[in-house]
């Protein structure tokens, strides 16, 4: 009888919010293996949202006083994300289909001395 050695790894489950898959996705959207890269990423997940636009809605929403939710329906999603980013952060997706993403938000590395 032929006996081969298997190497187990234990492996913590996804975050809370996360599809069972998560770890799958993000290996092929980001197309890398590199442990540092997906641990960078893993760390900047947010959940899973209808779409990039509707997460920084719902941010910014928590930070207005009750009753002024309706300024931000106002405004143009992408003078709202850029605003929201302002160089110090940057949303990203990775879509699940059916109207979801899983949305991350990462640092921005400052911008290196001229």
């Amino acid at each position: 009888m032929l006996e081969v050695e298997i190497d187990v790894e234990v492996v913590a489950p996804p975050p809370n919010g996360a599809p069972l898959d998560f770890r799958e996705r993000l290996v092929l959207a980001l197309k890398t293996t590199d442990a540092a890269v997906l641990e960078a990423a893993e760390g900047a997940f947010r959940g899973v949202w209808p779409s990039i636009d509707a997460y920084i809605l719902e941010r910014l929403a928590a930070d207005l006083p009750p009753g002024l939710g309706w300024v931000l329906d106002c405004c143009d999603p992408a003078g709202l994300r850029q605003g929201y980013e302002a160089g110090a952060r940057e949303v990203w997706a990775i879509p699940l289909g059916h109207g979801r993403a899983m949305v991350f938000e990462s640092r921005q590395a400052a911008a290196a001395p001229a």
